[in-house]
């Protein structure tokens, strides 16, 4: 999000709401909202997706080790910085 303002100012086209189809190496194919297909030239593609957590993959690793420690989106829906701060917390408390 902090990012936004900055990638609008390079031009970088910014689509909400469309369905990823295929990422190659000359773009992306997308589906927009309306159900039309695009293809999308690109060199680079930077995904920004929902921030929602991620609660299944801690499940699958039940009974893989003695701890496990939700951090980032896998626990709470955060930005980058919170991730940090979690891992770095739960570090020194292990």
């Amino acid at each position: 999000m902090r990012l936004f303002w900055w990638l609008e100012q390079k031009g970088v086209p910014l689509l909400s709401g469309v369905k990823y189809e295929e990422i190659t190496d000359k773009g992306l194919t997308i589906t927009t909202n309306e159900g039309v297909k695009k293809f999308l030239a690109a060199d680079a593609i930077v995904p920004a997706l929902p921030m929602t957590p991620d609660s299944e993959f801690v499940k699958s690793l039940k009974g893989t080790a003695p701890e496990i420690y939700q951090i980032g989106d896998c626990g709470n829906s955060a930005l980058i910085i919170d991730a940090i701060g979690d891992g770095s917390r739960i570090g020194r408390a292990i």
